[in-house]
């Protein structure tokens, strides 16, 4: 059953019971504990529901907007456990009902420098799961000895889901979902007791969280700051890419804490037909979609031809998501026909643009590579053949490449090997036997006209968007925003889980700026070095 709450705030106004001040805060309490709010040196017990736990609220008769006000945590027995050390105050006097409040949180909502809008905006309509200004608390319920199980073997990918229940609360909004499937995802970052989780809603009963039937929870095990992934769309953004949007959430599991993770939006269907599609009119039937990974062992997604059948092909590194006019014999028969393309295509050839924009979404392409060079992004196509999707978009006939899971980026691996120009960038993945990135050699190294407007791409986005003057606002303006959030996480004791420890809180401070061990450059001296030599690269004209 799929359950939307109106914020508190709608609700009093429908019932015009405004003489009176509601205060929300959402909050776990000790064991049958409970939490209240302590105005002008009252307390009033506060209450919750099973629909709207862990949201605490009570209206108290006679409370001025102009008051100031605390929360408390509360025993059993209704003795005050702890209480927030800041007074608490409404900017606008006259209101009578808080935002959904996060216990021990002083902000509820961040104002955020804003990065330029470099080309056209192409990012879905506004969603209440993505508003990056504040940060929701998710809270799963699930069997504890079920869950606990999953954590200690991770390493099992052919587990299956558990059956949970969702709870979703931000500033104005509660979902909540009876039955969801929660399952532990990624690939390394299941080496870590920190874990990412994937959350699959059942739409067949029309649960799908915002028009979202699949999210994911990413751990950042590998980035010390947890803000590059984040940082690496919003520039995907501003550069109009279309991309996943993402968020940070706090996670509770069974009333405890699980992490501070960065939930994602899943490339599914709804993200073809909200995003992908967005401004075109959306097909009857979505093209076919492909996902790519180099997760076996000696195997890319290279976009080689290997032959004319999907046998030749593991399925593994092409995994055929939706099939499209392909048939069942041979799901993979257009997206082979696209990659022999490649193969006969000569780079030498004139009106290459031209060629390829009756197959392949050009500048989305060249706007993607160009990120993944910026941001050093070692385990995607360019440099890894891993990471993104090819969608087959019917409205005009043609590829669009789709870039994913952005956290391998900003020197996150301390591969010092990608810190090079991008013409070494891709000779280097031509050297490797077997392994050459056609849409990367023949598209950008090598073709005359392709590889203008990469140039001119690459330089106009360095200049915009990826340089200090412009990031450096918004990764401080992160940074703060989440320091309580990556201290929380940080204290959760994970000793029983087996993998690897991430970061420390000294990490995440250093980080920002210099080396810590693992990441051999600090996200913003990386930015600042790429803005510094990407003008020189650019072929003079």
């Amino acid at each position: 059953m799929r359950i939307f709450v109106l914020s508190t705030a709608l609700a009093l106004a429908a019932t015009g019971a405004l003489a009176d001040v509601t205060y929300n805060v959402v909050g776990f309490p000790e064991d049958k504990g409970s939490f209240g709010v302590v105005i002008n040196k009252k307390m009033t017990p506060m209450t919750t529901t099973n629909a709207t736990y862990p949201l605490w609220t009570v209206t108290v008769p006679g409370a001025s907007g102009g008051s100031g006000w605390r929360y408390v945590k509360l025993s059993p027995e209704g003795k005050e456990i702890q209480r927030e050390s800041f007074l608490r105050s409404f900017v606008n006097k006259k209101s009578t009902v808080t935002d959904n409040q996060v216990f021990l949180r002083i902000n509820t909502k961040t104002s955020l420098p804003a990065l330029p809008q470099v080309y056209t905006n192409v990012e879905p309509l506004p969603s209440k799961a993505f508003d990056e200004t504040q940060m929701a608390t998710i809270h799963i319920t699930a069997n504890e000895a079920d869950f606990a199980d999953m954590v200690a073997h991770p390493l099992d990918e052919e587990r299956k889901a558990l059956k949970c229940g969702f709870r979703f609360i931000n500033a104005d909004t509660i979902y909540s979902a009876a039955e969801v499937k929660v399952k532990v995802s990624g690939h390394g970052s299941r080496k870590y007791q920190k874990l990412s989780l994937r959350v699959k809603f059942d739409q067949d009963k029309g649960e799908t969280f915002f028009d979202r039937p699949i999210i994911k929870l990413r751990s950042e095990t590998s980035d010390p700051t947890l803000i590059r992934e984040k940082t690496y769309g919003d520039i995907l953004n501003a550069i109009g890419v279309k991309a996943s949007q993402a968020a940070w959430v706090r996670v509770y599991v069974n009333n405890k804490p699980f992490g501070f993770h960065l939930m994602m939006e899943d490339i599914e269907e709804p993200f073809l037909r909200t995003t992908i599609h967005k401004g075109q009119q959306v097909p009857k039937d979505l093209g076919s979609l492909y996902q790519m990974g180099s997760h076996v062992v000696g195997e890319e997604a290279t976009m080689l031809y290997l032959g004319p059948n999907t046998t030749n092909y593991n399925p593994e590194t092409y995994e055929n998501k939706i099939r499209g006019d392909n048939t069942k014999a041979e799901p993979m028969a257009q997206l082979i026909a696209f990659m022999k393309d490649l193969q006969e295509y000569d780079p030498t050839l004139p009106n290459a643009v031209k060629f390829w924009n009756t197959r392949l979404d050009v500048d989305g392409f060249l706007k993607a590579m160009v990120m993944e060079y910026l941001a050093g992004a070692w385990d995607s196509y360019w440099w890894k053949g891993n990471n993104f999707f090819m969608y087959y978009n019917p409205v005009n006939a043609r590829w669009q490449f789709i870039a994913t899971d952005f956290d391998s980026t900003f020197s996150d691996g301390g591969r010092a090997d990608v810190l090079t120009t991008y013409k070494k960038f891709a000779a280097s993945r031509m050297r490797r036997s077997g392994k050459d990135h056609p849409l990367v050699s023949k598209l950008i190294y090598k073709n005359k006209e392709i590889n203008a407007l990469f140039e001119k791409t690459l330089l106009t986005v360095t200049q915009k968007v990826f340089n200090p003057n412009v990031l450096n606002p918004r990764l401080d303006a992160y940074a703060k925003m989440i320091e309580d959030e990556v201290k929380w996480d940080l204290a959760i004791n994970r000793s029983k889980n087996p993998g690897k420890k991430s970061f420390s809180f000294d990490d995440f401070q250093k980080s920002m700026n210099g080396p810590v061990t693992g990441v051999t450059i600090g996200i913003k001296p990386w930015i600042a070095g790429r803005a510094k030599d990407v003008p020189p690269q650019i072929t003079k004209k």
